[in-house]
C-alpha cells in the first residue's frame, strides 16, 4: 500500500497547494474561491453519503478506488477548459465525489490490510506524507502562476492521478482475505449501514464534534495559506512552505503508533486540538514568513499526529469490516463539513477584515471544541 499511498497524496499535494491558485488565475475572487471551494467540499459530504453503504458491501475496494483515481484523471479537463461560475462549480463538485472518497477507501485498505497492527498505520501513511513534499517541491520548481496555461494547469492536476490508478491496478485482483482474528467481527457485521452508524454510540459522535473542530480550526491553514503567502507576504514560496509543512509531519507520523501505545488515540486527539489555536496565533501575531514557518512546524502535531490518531480511534470504534468503511467515510465527511463551513466563512472574512481577522476567529474554534467536549463529556458518562 506504500506506492499507491504516496502518489495518492501527490494528488493531494496539487489540490491542496495550487487549486485556489489556479482559481485566481482564471480570474476569481478571493470571495469566490471561498463559495467554489465551499461547493467542492459539499459534494465531498453528499456523494460519499449515497454510495458508502455500497462500498461498505464491497470486498473489491482496489476496483472502487481504481474507479475514484480514473475520475480525478479525466474530470480536471472540463474544470479548467470551461468558464463560468455554475460551471466551474459544477466541475468541482464532480471532481470532490472522487477525491473527498479516496483518502478514506485507501485507509480502510490500508487498515484491513494491517489487520491486529492498525497501531502500524503511521508506517504506511508516512509514504503519503512523502509523496506530499516530493510533489510540493517539483510545483514549487516548475509553476510559474503568471506564465501557467490552462493546459498545463490540467495536467499538474491530471497526471498523478493517471500514475495513482496505474499503481492500483495491482488491488484490483481477487478479493483479499480478511486476517483470521477479524473474521468473527466478518461474521458479526450484518447489521443494516443505519444500525452499524447508530452502533457508534454518543462518545463516537462526540468525539466527531471535537474533530470538526479542529477541522474547522485548520481552515485557514489548509484552505487559504496559498492566498496568504501570495498576497499578503508577497511571496511565491508557497510549494516551498507546503513542503516544510508536510516534512515536519512525517516523524510524529512515522512514531505515532508508539506515542498512541503509550498514551492512546484520545487523549492525543484531545491535545493535538488544543495545539490548533497556537498554531493559529503563530500566523495571526507574526505576520511574515517566519511566522509562516513557525505554524507550518505545528503540522508535526495539528496533522502528523492528530491524524493517525484519529485513524486509531475510528478504527476502534468499528466493530468489523462494513463499519471500519463507514467509520472511516464519517471522519473523512466530518472534515468535509468543516471545509464547506470554513471555506465559505474565511473567504468573505479575509475580504471583510484581512487575514490576520481571519486566523484569530479559527484560533478560536478548536479551543471551543474541547471547552464543550468537557461539558458534555461528564453528562454522557
Amino acid at each position: 500500500m506504500a506506492l499507491p499511498d504516496f502518489l495518492l497524496f501527490t494528488v493531494v499535494s496539487v489540490v491542496t497547494v495550487y487549486l485556489p491558485l489556479f482559481l485566481q488565475s482564471v480570474g476569481y475572487t478571493t470571495t469566490q474561491i471561498g463559495f467554489l471551494l465551499a461547493f467542492f467540499n459539499v459534494a465531498g459530504i453528499i456523494i460519499p453519503l449515497f454510495v458508502t453503504p455500497l462500498m461498505s458491501r464491497t470486498k473489491r475496494l482496489g476496483v472502487v478506488l481504481l474507479i475514484i483515481a480514473a475520475g480525478m484523471a479525466v474530470i480536471p479537463v472540463p474544470l479548467f477548459h470551461y468558464r463560468g461560475f455554475a460551471l466551474t462549480a459544477l466541475f468541482l463538485a464532480v471532481y470532490a465525489a472522487f477525491y473527498r472518497s479516496a483518502i478514506p477507501v485507501c485507509d480502510s485498505m490500508i487498515n484491513d490490510t494491517l489487520g491486529t497492527h492498525r497501531e502500524k498505520y503511521g508506517y504506511v501513511r508516512v509514504f503519503g506524507s512523502i509523496g506530499f513534499v516530493v510533489m510540493s517541491l517539483i510545483l514549487q520548481h516548475f509553476i510559474v502562476l503568471p506564465e501557467c496555461t490552462v493546459s498545463e494547469m490540467t495536467a499538474w492536476m491530471s497526471l498523478p492521478a493517471v500514475l495513482f490508478a496505474v499503481t492500483v491496478l495491482p488491488f484490483t485482483g481477487a478479493a483479499k482475505k480478511t486476517h483470521k482474528a477479524l473474521s468473527e467481527q466478518e461474521a458479526e457485521d450484518t447489521g443494516t449501514f443505519r444500525e452499524t452508524v447508530v452502533s457508534f454510540g454518543a462518545g463516537y459522535y462526540l468525539v466527531l464534534f471535537v474533530i470538526f473542530m479542529q477541522n474547522m480550526g485548520m481552515i485557514p491553514a489548509n484552505q487559504f495559506l496559498s492566498l496568504y503567502v501570495k498576497d499578503a507576504l508577497h511571496s511565491d514560496a508557497s510549494g516551498f512552505v507546503w513542503a516544510f509543512n508536510a516534512l515536519c509531519e512525517i516523524p510524529f507520523m512515522f512514531l505515532s503508533g508508539r506515542f498512541i501505545r503509550r498514551y492512546g488515540a484520545l487523549p492525543l486527539l484531545l491535545i493535538c486540538t488544543g495545539a490548533v489555536t497556537v498554531r493559529m496565533s503563530l500566523y495571526a501575531f507574526i505576520p511574515n514568513l517566519a511566522g509562516v514557518m513557525l505554524g507550518q512546524a505545528m503540522h508535526s502535531l495539528t496533522f502528523g499526529l492528530f491524524y493517525p490518531s484519529c485513524i486509531m480511534y475510528c478504527a476502534q470504534a468499528a466493530h468489523g469490516r462494513r463499519a471500519l468503511v463507514v467509520s472511516m467515510t464519517l471522519f473523512t465527511m466530518t472534515g468535509s463539513l468543516a471545509n464547506v463551513l470554513g471555506s465559505s466563512l474565511g473567504g468573505w472574512l479575509i475580504d471583510f477584515a484581512g487575514y490576520k481577522g481571519m486566523f484569530c476567529v479559527f484560533a478560536l474554534m478548536p479551543a471551543a471544541g474541547l471547552i464543550l467536549y468537557g461539558i458534555i463529556r461528564r453528562k454522557i458518562k
